[in-house]
């Protein structure tokens, strides 16, 4: 898929017709898009994936989604068209809304032949097609939003990681299949239930139930997760607002170090606390035998005990020679005589070896038993000690950051305060999101316990049960391919993540300035540790540079699949790369490192960006890649007053970024003359 133009008529904050023609030169793929905050960048790709798949940002993105007609608009409608290339064909989509009616048309297509719209058929639908193109659930890592691209970056991150590897698997025709071979499954169990026995019966309705009832939680689990995510994005935005801000820049700094110490030293206890628990399984026997360990030490070292063990004799060898009536000289020994009973007495203090060696072993294993009921308390007072005083650095680290919370709250100023409040809120929903996931993660665990129990006893029936066996067959083989599709699907996924972990390292590794290493486990987290293989802290800039990094990984990865063909997963796809500030907390040197990797993870890519991330470095490394090139402007039917004015020069043309005593409000898009 290449765009090769998108026109805009009273989208939001653009006022009447604008025009964007996309560059489509591979040598000069990149299309630069110039404006100032809050002018229109976002709501230019928003317009992007709303026309295509009817989707708006998420409101802490996106500021009133359900307005999106022109303030000035004489209609009270809006219309977004994009036309573009597949396979050699063009294609034109359309969207329009009426705000009044708060209604959104369908998606009208159409194929353009010699400048004339051709009707596609009746039996192509629209939105079906766009989702052949560019499927939905694969438009978020093409079309996306730089700033939040941190996303994919720690605890919270790790879901949509695996959401994102999944959706460029394009891996729903195998979820849809997963889905009847369960249903499938669970029509077979309850058929050779019901030709069991009533007690079988009664067992599947049973765990019917807890199925029922382990959705509604997975369901409601799900929810909470979205909440602790919304939840985070909030703190997060509201932590930014309140440390830009001068009057408190210092408290705020102090508080986030402090909350990144409570984080530290929750792990730290969190690991006291395993190393606690392992205290009783280490030394509880050896405390609770400890007057049996003593009472046999005695016994062991008890004279006549110490005598036999070793003995001056062997027990088996005088056995032997009493057996054969022959000495190891040589000489014959009768029975009844005096040295054949000579020889006998020495079985009385003679030893057996077995029993010698038992012994020993039995004295050192005692030996270390008694060892360790010995330091056993001085251990768990350690343990004590260490855990009390990790608790009082987070009580003493929380009493700080409350008292600086509290000053905020209260402050004079109203700004202040009501971002404070607002962080507090944002903090309670966060609190309470990750303690109802916790508290019906573990109710699930036992219902899934409790289910086990009854799908022994249920199997137990079934084998009983000869007029069950053609049922269980089945119900068995569909687990069969349920199973075996499942590891096919995991052995996808592991590829994935592998294939995306090393263009990630490669992006690192020539455009970070630390040695870092990632990691990414099972569970889509992605770590970075330093050349000591400690996991490191990572800053702002450098999260968002690694959310690129993944998003332009996974971005080649979808590329690289084109040709792929698969029974069960969507072939990948290439399409353009469009990025809002991806340039918004990087430094000079991250700044250049994307610059210089972004134009190379797609035939066509797109980049709305501010003056002042359009930095020097940025338009150097740019160089000889950019094919088109706009500005938004601003226009103000205002007057512009002691306002100062707002230019740019580009290519020696100085272009407004502002305007006043306009006849109207709004953005217009101009084009940057070459």
């Amino acid at each position: 898929m290449r765009i090769e133009f998108m026109g805009l008529e009273n989208w939001r904050s653009f006022y009447g017709v604008n025009e964007l023609w996309f560059a489509t030169d591979p040598e000069k793929n990149v299309t630069l898009i110039r404006a100032e905050n809050g002018v229109g960048k976002t709501s230019l790709l928003a317009a992007l994936n709303w026309c295509l798949f009817d989707k708006l940002p998420s409101q802490n993105e996106f500021e009133n989604p359900k307005k999106l007609v022109n303030d000035q608009s004489n209609d009270g409608q809006t219309k977004v068209t994009v036309e573009f290339d597949h396979e050699g064909r063009t294609f034109r989509a359309v969207r329009s809304h009426d705000q009044s009616k708060q209604r959104t048309s369908e998606l009208r297509l159409v194929e353009i032949k010699d400048g004339l719209e051709v009707p596609l058929g009746r039996n192509v639908q629209p939105d079906r097609f766009i989702q052949s193109v560019i499927p939905r659930e694969m438009a978020p890592h093409f079309f996306f939003y730089g700033e939040a691209s941190s996303k994919y970056v720690g605890e919270t991150g790790a879901r949509t990681f695996g959401e994102a590897v999944k959706s460029i698997l394009g891996s729903t025709v195998a979820n849809m299949a997963l889905s009847d071979l369960e249903k499938a499954y669970g029509d077979y169990s309850r058929e050779a239930a019901d030709n069991t026995s009533a007690e079988a019966s009664d067992l599947q309705i049973q765990m019917d139930e807890i199925d029922e009832e382990v959705n509604s939680l997975d369901s409601q689990i799900s929810d909470h997760k979205e909440e602790e995510e919304k939840a985070q994005e909030l703190i997060d935005r509201y932590n930014k607002e309140l440390a830009g801000t001068a009057t408190i820049k210092n408290d705020q700094a102090q508080r986030i170090k402090l909350e990144k110490k409570i984080i530290r030293d929750q792990g730290r206890l969190d690991a006291q606390k395993i190393t606690s628990s392992k205290w009783l399984d280490e030394y509880g026997g050896p405390l609770l035998a400890e007057s049996f360990i003593n009472d046999v030490s005695k016994l062991l070292a008890q004279e006549d005990t110490r005598k036999k063990i070793p003995g001056d004799h062997n027990q088996r060898i005088i056995a032997e020679i009493l057996e054969d009536e022959e000495c190891i000289c040589g000489t014959k020994i009768k029975d009844g005589t005096l040295a054949y009973e000579r020889i006998q007495a020495l079985l009385k203090t003679a030893t057996d070896q077995v029993m010698v060696d038992r012994v020993i072993n039995i004295k050192q294993a005692l030996g270390k038993l008694q060892g360790r009921s010995k330091t056993a308390w001085t251990v768990r007072q350690k343990s004590l000690k260490s855990l009390a005083e990790i608790n009082e650095d987070i009580q003493d680290a929380k009493i700080e950051a409350n008292e600086i919370s509290d000053r905020l709250k209260n402050s004079q100023i109203s700004a202040i305060s009501e971002k404070e409040s607002a962080l507090q809120n944002a903090r309670e929903h966060l609190r309470r999101a990750i303690a109802d996931q916790s508290r019906k993660t573990t109710y699930k665990e036992q219902l899934q316990k409790e289910k086990t129990s009854k799908i022994s006893q249920l199997t137990d029936l079934m084998r009983q049960s000869a007029n069950a066996r053609r049922h269980v067959k089945r119900k068995e083989l569909t687990l069969l391919l349920m199973n075996k599709l499942k590891s096919r699907l995991v052995d996808e996924e592991n590829f994935a993540r592998i294939q995306i972990k090393l263009k990630i390292d490669e992006i690192i590794e020539r455009f970070m300035r630390k040695p870092f290493n990632v990691r990414i486990d099972e569970n889509y987290r992605l770590t970075v540790f330093n050349e000591n293989e400690e996991e490191v802290p990572k800053s702002t800039g450098e999260n968002q540079m690694l959310g690129l990094a993944f998003t332009g990984a996974i971005a080649s990865f979808a590329k690289d699949r084109r040709q792929e063909e698969s029974d069960i997963l969507l072939s990948g796809t290439e399409a353009p790369l469009v990025v809002d500030s991806p340039f918004g907390h990087l430094d000079p040197l991250y700044r250049r490192g994307v610059a210089n990797f972004l134009p190379k993870l797609a035939s066509q890519v797109v980049l709305l960006v501010s003056t002042s991330q359009a930095s020097q470095e940025v338009l150097d490394e740019l160089d000889g890649k950019i094919g088109t090139q706009y500005v938004l402007t601003r226009y103000n039917q205002s007057a512009q007053g002691n306002k100062e004015s707002e230019a740019i020069i580009i290519n020696g043309i100085t272009m407004d970024l502002t305007k006043y005593d306009q006849e109207f409000t709004g953005t217009k898009i101009e084009e940057v003359t070459p």
